[in-house]
């Protein structure tokens, strides 16, 4: 079992949803007041055994499912990176029924009343499934990045919890961080860890996206002289990957 502490400032009057990272929870008061929320995040056991997987190219990441195969290949020069919390593993999925099971743990701290309205954005946000993927730089070992790609019912379901996820991490008052060349619907913000035992030296960038049907879910943690440039690039190398996947070789 394993746990992780989100932290995040806001201000509005209903529970929102919002996955992958510092945008993993959300919750609000009913009076609209400002509040600091720090969630208990708790996963156990949820991602289902992987089977084969015929690229057989392990390092660069599993290709044995649909939504395995929209996640970036491990590029050259990182390898791999740690084991993603709340998730298990550090390239791993989870089906429909796993995804909102997940979702609906992301609840403490609310009252009976928004714990059931957000448990009902759950349920009508039409998700299908997720995926994730954790990437480390072999020579500037604190660089990390995760990615975390959710497929939705549909484009419009994907649309919606996209902009739930942003208006979660604007109303944080989180600066902004850098474009994404050749992309419309991404969105990238900066902050800094927070929480006991932060390292205030390193920051943290969050990028949010849409294609399709999926939600993608960038963030990189590096040093404080982490290049925003070095994140943009990363995150292209994301979007045009799922854009045009191509042979994974």
């Amino acid at each position: 079992m394993k746990r992780a502490s989100v932290r995040i400032a806001l201000s509005a009057s209903v529970a929102l949803l919002a996955i992958g990272g510092a945008a993993t929870y959300s919750a609000v008061t009913a009076d609209g007041a400002d509040r600091s929320v720090e969630t208990d995040i708790w996963a156990d056991g949820l991602p289902a055994e992987p089977g084969d997987d015929p690229a057989g190219d392990l390092d660069r990441g599993r290709t044995d499912t649909p939504l395995r195969k929209m996640l970036l290949p491990v590029p050259e020069g990182h390898r791999l990176g740690p084991e993603a919390v709340p998730l298990d593993g550090n390239d791993g999925e989870l089906d429909a029924r796993g995804t909102v099971r997940l979702m609906k743990q992301q609840q403490q701290g609310l009252t009976g009343a928004e714990r059931r309205q957000f448990e009902t954005v759950v349920d009508r946000i039409g998700l299908q499934g997720m995926v994730w993927r954790t990437y480390v730089h072999e020579e500037v070992g604190d660089h990390v990045a995760e990615v975390q790609i959710a497929r939705l019912k549909s484009g419009k379901n994907a649309r919606d919890l996209y902009a739930l996820q942003t208006g979660v991490l604007r109303m944080a008052k989180l600066d902004r961080g850098p474009r994404v060349e050749g992309h419309k619907n991404v969105s990238c913000f900066k902050d800094a860890p927070s929480g006991p035992g932060t390292d205030r030296d390193l920051v943290v960038f969050a990028c949010l996206a849409y294609r399709a049907d999926a939600v993608v879910s960038v963030e990189v943690t590096g040093s404080k002289d982490l290049y925003p440039s070095v994140v943009s690039e990363f995150v292209k190398k994301q979007l045009d990957h799922i854009a045009s996947p191509g042979e994974y070789v």
